[in-house]
């Protein structure tokens, strides 16, 4: 099992290459940073001084999406990092979230995700293709070898993920084994071998020697995993009843931010979370590792102190979990 660690650069550019550097000191295995251009810091320029600053873990966006960024941008970016980090670059494609609502736009759709899939391999591998009716080729790149990884929330984006992903990013939710399911349908379908396709679960998390405290410093992610479950219809009725003040408060222009806190009820954040004490978490993490498909877990360290929660999720859980007990 590898350990990762997602990065939402919400403050100063510093403190984002800090995170990425402890995690690489404490053994993390991928260091993934989000992309938001109106409400986060530059993806590109982060990445770039992360690779320079790090030397093991692997790193890329998590998610960009094929619209504020030209293909060939990203294309383009993601080669550069391939380079500057010695082939540790991986690349996360999604529908777009906040990226494109806070700009009126409409999420990519699946077949524009899988067209978008299929040019960037062939743009980093330096073949020439034609877009909107207009020959393109990067010069100077040629077989660049980028994995890219599909955030897939819906059944159709699983199931898309598993047909032509390299990998695919599953959110942290009671039923992962079914999107796990619709994961390996695809592979079929696509004549490729089940488990073909990398699998990373990603999760808010938070730790603390006050259940509470952890509690409540992941509601503010928590409360975009319950509206996203929402859209894509797989809330139960009583959670839907539930999160009805929160659906109706969203605010992206404060995407994932402590304003939301209040709508989130308890019961549900241990439901789409790992967050409580250090016993508490490293529990949630044994019980995911039963689930048999998941090769990587990725935490999204939340709260008022994301060093200590990246630094006590890996003392107290990958350490203990690495090293076998002995009888």
């Amino acid at each position: 099992m590898r350990f990762g660690v997602g990065l939402f650069p919400t403050g100063l550019a510093e403190e984002t290459i800090g995170w990425a550097r402890t995690a690489d000191e404490l053994g993390y295995d991928s260091v993934w940073v989000g992309d938001s251009q109106v409400i986060w810091r530059e993806l590109y320029v982060l990445l770039g001084a992360i690779a320079v600053t790090t030397s093991r873990v692997k790193l890329g966006p998590c998610v960009t999406n094929p619209f504020t960024r030209h293909l060939t941008v990203t294309a383009g970016a993601m080669a550069t990092l391939h380079d500057l980090s010695r082939k540790r670059a991986l690349l996360g494609l999604g529908a777009g979230d906040s990226a494109l609502k806070n700009l009126g736009k409409k999420r990519a759709t699946l077949l524009s995700l899988e067209n978008a899939i299929q040019t960037l391999r062939g743009l980093m591998r330096g073949e020439k293709l034609t877009l909107d009716n207009y020959p393109v080729r990067l010069e100077g790149l040629s077989g660049v070898e980028v994995p890219i990884y599909l955030a897939a929330g819906s059944p159709k984006m699983q199931e898309l993920a598993g047909r032509v992903a390299d990998g695919v990013v599953l959110g942290y939710w009671p039923e992962m084994g079914k999107g796990l399911a619709r994961v390996m349908e695809g592979e079929t379908k696509a004549g490729r071998s089940r488990g073909e396709v990398d699998v990373v679960l990603w999760t808010p998390c938070s730790i603390s020697a006050d259940p509470a405290e952890a509690f409540e410093a992941v509601k503010p992610q928590v409360a975009r995993r319950l509206l996203s479950a929402a859209e894509r219809g797989t809330l139960s009725e009583e959670e839907l009843a539930m999160t009805e003040p929160l659906r109706k408060a969203y605010d992206f222009r404060h995407h994932m931010g402590p304003e939301h806190s209040s709508l989130v009820p308890d019961r549900l954040v241990a439901r789409y979370a790992i967050a409580g004490t250090p016993e508490q978490a490293r529990a949630k993490v044994e019980a995911i590792l039963s689930v048999s498909g998941i090769d990587e877990i990725a935490i999204i360290p939340w709260g008022k102190n994301r060093q200590a929660v990246i630094n006590a999720f890996a003392k107290e859980v990958i350490k203990p979990l690495r090293i076998p007990s002995r009888t």
